[in-house]
C-alpha cells in the first residue's frame, strides 16, 4: 500500500495538466499537490484518472481468468469452474480460487490496486473545496470520487474483513503506515462517504453515460445495510433508486448496441475501438482448443487466431444450470452449448459474445448495478422485516415475469427468502454476485460443502478429463474472507 499511495499520488498530478515543471519531479518526502490543482478542468482529469484503474480491475483487456469480478463473484462459488486443459498446465491462478484453496498473488494484488484508486479519490477530496469553481460541478466531481473511495473500501471490506483508512492525501512516507481500522469502522466510513455521494451527485439523466450517478451511490448504500441485516435502512436507499426500469428482453441488457439503457444503475465502460480499452471477457469463457473457423464463426473478427494456450473459465456448473425453470427465458440468453476443437462439449456463459472487428477487442460493457437487483433487494428487504409478503412478491414477479415465468409460489417468509436467493443466482449468473450474496446469508458451508464433495466425487461432471481429479487439499479451507497480503504486513509497520 505504501508504495502505491506514493506512486499514485504522483500519477494524479501528472494527468492533470502538460508542462516542463513536471520534468522536476518533488521529493518523495514531501509531495504536494496543492499547486496542481487551479480549476475545474484539473479535477475533471483526476476524477477521470479514478476511472481508469477500476476499468482495468474489473475486467482487463487481456482475459477474463483474471477479472476480479468472475473470480471472486462466480468462480469462487458454485457458479462456476474451469473446464481443465491437460495440454496446457501453465500457472492458471484462477483455479486454485475455484477449488477453495488459498491463494496469495492474486489478492495481494487486489489489497493494491485498492489503495491506488483510494489514493486518487483523496487527492480529490482532499483539494476540491479550496478552489473555487462552479458549485454544481463542484458537487459532481466530489460526489464521484467519494462514490469511488466508498466502493473501493466496500470491495476491501467484504474481501479482508478490515482495512486501513486512509482519507487524506499522502505526503509523506510516514503516512503511508497506518494502523487496521476495525471493522465497525470502516463500515461507518462507507456509509458516510455513499451518504455524501448521493445528495451531491446527479440522477442518471443529468450524468454522462458511464459515470457513477445517485442512483449508484443509494445502491452501494443498500448493498451495505443489506450485507449487516439491516432492512428498513436498505429498503430505504433502495426507494431512491428512481428513474430506472426493467427491459422487456433479457438478452438486450448485454447487447453493446444498448449500453447504459434504461436498467442499467452503473456499467463499466469498454470500447472495441482501441486495444486499451477494449474488453475481452468471452476469449476465456471459450472451450480451449477453439481453432480458427470457431474464433471466426462465435465473434465474427477478420484476424482470427486459434485460442490454445489457454483454459477455459467461467464455466457454468450443473448447480447453476439445474436452478433455472423450465421455460426461463434467461437461460438461452446466458448458456449455449459449444464443442471444442476436439469435439468435446461445454456449456459457455454467452451473456457477454457480441460480434466485433478485431481480434480480442470487444465492445462489451460489464454491469455492476441494474434496477433487477434493486427489485430483488426490496423483495428481499421487505421479506424480512415481515408483514407485508404481497409486496415483496410483487417485486420478485416482476424479475420473474420478464424472463417468462410466472409468480412466485413462495407463500411463507421461509420459502420467499430461499427464492429470491435462487432467483438472484440466475438473474445475475456471472456477473459477480453469486458469492457474496452466500456469505450475507450464511450459506457458505451448507452450499459449498456440498458443492465441494460433489466436484469431488465426479470430477467429469465438473469438466475435469477422465482421470483428472482436483487436488487433495480442494475444498478443505472454505473461509469467508481472504488473508491480508504478506507484502502489506511486511511493509506497514503498524499491522501486527
Amino acid at each position: 500500500m505504501k508504495t502505491k499511495l506514493i506512486f499514485a499520488a504522483v500519477l494524479v498530478l501528472l494527468m492533470t495538466a502538460c508542462s516542463e515543471e513536471f520534468l522536476s519531479l518533488p521529493s518523495r518526502e514531501d509531495l504536494t499537490t496543492a499547486e496542481f490543482f487551479q480549476s475545474q478542468s484539473d479535477f475533471e482529469f483526476a476524477v477521470n484518472g479514478i476511472y481508469a484503474p477500476i476499468r482495468e480491475w474489473y475486467g482487463p483487456n487481456t482475459d477474463v481468468s483474471t477479472s476480479p469480478l468472475f473470480i471472486t463473484g462466480d468462480i469462487h462459488s458454485d457458479n462456476a469452474r474451469y473446464a481443465l486443459n491437460p495440454n496446457y498446465r501453465a500457472t492458471q491462478a484462477v483455479e486454485t480460487p475455484a477449488d477453495f484453496i488459498p491463494e496469495q498473488t492474486l489478492f495481494s494484488g487486489y489489497w493494491n490496486t485498492f489503495y491506488q484508486w483510494i489514493s486518487r479519490c483523496n487527492q480529490v477530496i482532499g483539494n476540491i473545496d479550496d478552489v473555487d469553481f462552479d458549485a454544481e460541478a463542484k458537487a459532481n466531481l466530489k460526489g464521484q470520487a467519494l462514490f469511488l473511495r466508498s466502493h473501493s473500501y466496500w470491495w476491501l471490506l467484504r474481501l479482508y474483513g478490515q482495512a486501513v483508512l486512509q482519507l487524506d492525501p499522502v505526503t509523506t512516507l510516514d503516512q503511508t503506515s497506518k494502523p487496521l481500522s476495525s471493522e465497525a469502522e470502516v463500515k461507518a466510513q462507507i456509509i458516510a462517504d455513499a451518504s455524501d455521494a448521493a445528495s451531491m451527485l446527479p440522477g442518471k439523466a443529468d450524468q454522462e453515460a458511464g459515470r457513477v450517478t445517485s442512483g449508484a451511490a443509494y445502491m452501494l448504500l443498500a448493498d451495505v445495510h443489506m450485507w449487516y441485516g439491516e432492512w428498513a435502512e436498505a429498503e430505504a436507499a433502495l426507494n431512491n433508486v428512481t428513474g430506472y426500469s426493467l427491459l422487456t428482453d433479457y438478452a438486450e441488457i448485454y447487447d453493446p448496441a444498448n449500453k447504459n439503457h434504461a436498467e442499467s444503475i452503473w456499467e463499466i465502460q469498454y470500447s472495441s475501438a482501441s486495444a486499451d480499452y477494449a474488453s475481452s471477457f468471452v476469449y476465456n469463457m471459450f472451450p480451449y482448443p477453439f481453432d480458427v473457423a470457431q474464433v471466426e464463426m462465435y465473434t465474427g473478427v477478420s484476424n482470427p487466431i486459434a485460442l490454445t494456450s489457454g483454459e477455459m473459465f467461467c464455466v457454468p456448473t450443473p448447480e447453476l444450470l439445474g436452478k433455472y425453470e423450465v421455460g426461463d427465458l434467461r437461460l438461452d440468453a446466458s448458456v449455449m452449448y459449444v464443442d471444442d476443437a476436439n469435439g468435446l462439449n461445454f456449456p459457455m456463459c454467452i451473456k457477454y459474445m457480441h460480434p466485433h472487428s478485431t481480434f480480442r477487442q470487444s465492445n462489451d460493457n460489464l454491469p455492476i448495478y441494474r434496477y433487477a437487483e434493486t427489485l430483488l433487494y426490496l423483495a428481499e428487504a421487505i421479506n424480512e422485516q415481515g408483514g407485508r409478503l404481497g409486496v415483496a412478491q410483487g417485486h420478485l414477479n416482476e424479475v420473474r415475469n420478464r424472463a417468462g415465468l410466472p409468480n412466485t409460489t413462495a407463500a411463507t417468509q421461509e420459502e420467499l427468502r430461499q427464492a429470491i436467493l435462487d432467483e438472484r443466482q440466475v438473474e445475475f449468473a456471472m456477473e459477480g454476485k453469486r458469492w457474496w450474496d452466500l456469505v450475507r446469508t450464511e450459506s457458505v458451508d451448507e452450499v459449498i460443502g456440498a458443492y465441494g464433495s460433489n466436484v469431488k466425487a465426479d470430477p467429469e461432471s465438473y469438466y475435469f478429463p477422465a482421470g483428472y481429479e482436483t487436488v487433495p487439499s480442494a475444498f478443505t479451507n472454505i473461509a469467508t474472507t481472504f488473508n491480508l497480503p504478506d507484502d502489506e504486513i511486511r511493509l506497514n509497520s503498524e499491522i501486527d
